[in-house]
């Protein structure tokens, strides 16, 4: 039984594996002894909390709650601010598909000025998770997460006016 259950959440780590590592490079500052610290705290809990994962919601739903959780809590523990790294050429092409590298680069640059709870709301989104599975990972209503994902992309094209004046 125990290797069933070993099997099937090391399947699951497989298919959710570009997940937690954008979470992890979200949430830290993109250096990677601290991106793997991330990687294995959400790793540890998503082990402790499997075996009551009810599949009463998508799959990487449920691992992108625990995966936000675990580095909001890991960020609160710690009290620290995300410096600035760019980005390496491995680093943009898994953390997204974006035709650019210098695209990628702003676009994670503007992010990085963003409070946690909107990191996680843009973070979905730019995932293409669907507003109705936002609002189930964050714990908000569908009609707010997409209020919301429109402020913060207001919000970004602000902040990149701000920061250097060009468009992304």
């Amino acid at each position: 039984m125990r290797d069933q259950r070993e099997s099937e959440f090391m399947e699951m780590l497989a298919r959710c594996e570009r997940t937690l590592f954008k979470v992890c490079l979200f949430y830290t500052d993109r250096q990677p002894d601290n991106v793997r610290d991330m990687y294995q705290d959400i790793v540890c809990n998503l082990w402790q909390a499997w075996p009551n994962f009810r599949h009463e919601s998508k799959e990487n739903t449920w691992v992108y709650r625990v995966a936000l959780n675990t580095a909001v809590a890991q960020l609160r523990k710690r009290s620290r601010t995300p410096s600035f790294v760019l980005l390496t050429d491995e680093m943009v092409a898994t953390l997204a598909d974006l035709k650019h590298e210098e695209l990628a680069e702003s676009l994670y640059r503007l992010i990085d000025l963003l409070g946690k709870a909107d990191k996680s709301l843009i973070l979905l989104y730019l995932d293409k998770i669907p507003y109705d599975q936002i609002a189930e990972i964050v714990g908000i209503s569908e009609a707010a997460a997409r209020k919301r994902v429109e402020r913060i992309k207001q919000k970004l094209v602000i902040l990149n006016t701000e920061n250097n004046g060009k468009d992304i």
